[in-house]
Parts: C-alpha cells; structure tokens; sequence
C-alpha cells in the first residue's frame, strides 16, 4: 500500500504541486510584514473573482484561522447580536448548524425539510409567514454527506424577501461549481481552504457584505472572542491582517491556490469536476454500482453510490487503500455506501487509475463471493 493515497474526498483534497512549493517557500515569513500585507490584497483581490463576485467592492473576505464548522460558527455568533434566527436543516451539515446554535445558546427556530430532495421554497415561504420575529437566517448551500443540491438563490431570495441578514454555509460547493452570491442577495458566505479551492485545510473564508457588517457592528457586540467575525473583519479591512497570528504558510497556500485557479480558469476548473464525476458514475454503472441521488439533484461534485450486497464500506475502503485511492464513507450509519468527490487536482491519468482501481476490487470482490 503507498503511504501516500490519492484523496477522492470532499476535503482535504488532492493539492496542486505549487501549493507544496508555496507551503515550504512563502513570500515572507512574519504575518504583520509588508509582503504579508501584500499577499493578503492579492487574495482578496483573486478570492472574490473566482467566487464570481461582480462588484467586488460591497464585500471583504474575512479570514479565519478555522474549519468551516468554525467560521460558521464565528458568522452565526455574528449574526446572533440582531436577535432570532432560523437556521434550515434538510440534511447533516443543516443538523450540524442547530447544534452549534443550540450548545452556545444562540437564540434559533428550525425549519425542517427532507433530506433526499432540494429544498421547497415555497414550504419555506409559509414557515417564514407564520414565525414573526425573525431576523436572520442560515443555510446549507450542498450538502456534502447527503450530495444534495440545495436552489441556492432561490432560497437566499426567499430568506431576503422578509427583511432577513442571510447566511449560507457554501464550504463544499464555493470553487466547486457556480454560485451567484449577488443575486442570491446573502450576506455572509462561508468557505474554506480545504475544498475545491485545492489550499490546504486551516483557513476559513467568509465573504462579508459591507452594509451587513455595519448593521452588525450596530447592533452590539456578540459574546465570541477568538471566533469575533466582526472584530477580525475590522481588524483585516484596516491593517490587511489577522487580528492573532495566523500560519503565514496557509495564507502562502491560498496564495498559491488563487494563482493557480486563475491561472487553470475557474469555469474550466468547474467543468473538470462535473466531467470527471459523470464519467466515473457512468464506469461504475458497469460494475453494478449505482448512484444514490437522481440525476437531477446531484452536483455532480460529491456523490454517494451503494455497494454491492454483502460488502460494506470498511472491507472496501481497505481494499481500495491497497490499490492506492482514499475512499470516504457516505451516510456515516450506513456501511453499505460510499462517496467519491471529483474536487480536488485530479488529472486525467488519476480518474484512469481509480476507474481500473474500481474494476479490480469490484470484479475481484464478486469472483471471490462466487
């Protein structure tokens, strides 16, 4: 077995070589030198462009030294100071959200939808009709364990129809395909470095509307410390750096990972992802190994398939381990599925090898049963 597998996760992910490169060699080495303050405008500069961002000036990028699980946090904590929110769970990372809310006593109502299809905005219409009060909302742009597509813009229209500060949680599909922030109207937007935007894990990203931050920093001042969003967005806007010390390295890595993705161009990078996924379903369909989510919901960024009957995922992923590739569960209670993400820098000459890796375990797995 290599040491080293070949990632088909939805984060970490497969890294480009100059990520390595930038990760042992940064452009300087101390976060409040000038050339940290440079690199700090180049990432803005460049985040913002491949997040599709048309005036780039109503947003500022707020850098955490965080998960996405944090950084959600930091904005829910944020968003906690204007009073009630709603936080929408239709799957894992929505329930992940109520947690976080509930355990640090962020004042919250759910709407509650299936986890197997978009969703419904008109349901959520009606929620919002019947519960007064509201002042701001949060959701699940993917969900990542489920690979459910949720309408993004419609939802965030929805939201900001009755007067609401709209958050999304758009860790694992910010880089990966196509959002229109702007006109999904949200005004903070989290992403990481550990996802499609192929850095490395370690730095959170919320996209931090202007006139949202300043009806924030009004409001009044919320309990959190360390994960103060609007703190380190004032602290960042004016200094171009973190209020604490951050890795210079991480931030060398986004750098990297900007330059790289400009470089390669963000539709072309989106395209490779949705490409490579559609042809490995398509391979793994020979092999009697069939996706989870219609065709018409999935993402086709992450996608879960079922395993044949009598193997389950912890024998398999062993088996695939030896052959060289990662595989992730998918529904963590189930043993019966998998999930493969096409996010990370995977060539041409790696989808082949997972495809023959497929082939081998899976016919080699059904001679054996035989």
């Amino acid at each position: 077995m290599r040491k080293n597998l070949t990632l088909v996760t939805p984060g970490p992910v497969k890294i480009p070589a100059i990520i390595h490169e930038y990760l042992v060699n940064p452009p300087c080495n101390y976060h409040r030198q000038e050339g940290f303050c440079t690199m700090f405008d180049e990432n803005q500069r460049d985040l913002k462009a491949l997040l599709g961002v048309k005036d780039p000036t109503a947003f500022f990028v707020t850098i955490l030294l965080a998960s996405g699980t944090g950084s959600n946090e930091a904005a829910m904590r944020a968003l906690s100071v204007l009073g009630k929110g709603v936080i929408i769970r239709n799957g894992f990372f929505g329930q992940r959200l109520v947690d976080q809310c509930t355990r640090t006593g962020i004042d919250h109502v759910v709407f509650d939808a299936p986890d197997d299809k978009p969703l419904d905005v008109i349901a959520l219409e009606a929620f919002l009709r019947k519960t007064p009060g509201l002042k701001w909302a949060y959701f699940v742009s993917h969900e990542t364990r489920a690979t459910l597509l949720n309408p993004f813009v419609e939802i965030g229209r929805t939201l900001k129809s009755h007067g609401l500060v709209v958050g999304a949680d758009c860790v694992s599909s910010a880089f990966a395909y196509k959002l229109d922030l702007e006109a999904a109207q949200v005004d903070l937007a989290v992403a990481t470095t550990s996802k499609a935007l192929m850095a490395v894990p370690g730095l959170g990203l919320v996209l931090c509307r202007h006139s949202a931050m300043a009806a924030l920093k009004a409001a009044g001042k919320s309990q959190a410390y360390y994960l103060d969003l609007v703190g380190e967005y004032d602290k960042q806007k004016k200094e171009r750096a973190p209020r604490f010390g951050q890795p210079v390295e991480l931030h060398s890595a986004l750098r990297a990972a900007c330059m790289h993705l400009t470089q390669v161009g963000i539709e072309n990078h989106h395209r490779r992802i949705r490409a490579q996924m559609i042809e490995l379903v398509a391979h793994l369909e020979t092999l009697g190994v069939t996706a989870l989510m219609e065709p018409k919901y999935r993402s086709n960024v992450v996608v879960n398939f079922l395993l044949p009957r009598g193997l389950e995922y912890t024998e398999f992923q062993a088996l695939m381990a030896r052959e060289g590739f990662y595989i992730l569960y998918g529904i963590i209670e189930d043993p019966s599925m998998f999930q493969v993400c096409t996010m990370g820098d995977l060539t041409d000459l790696d989808i082949a090898a997972l495809k023959q890796a497929f082939s081998k375990v899976l016919r080699d797995r059904a001679r054996a049963v035989a």
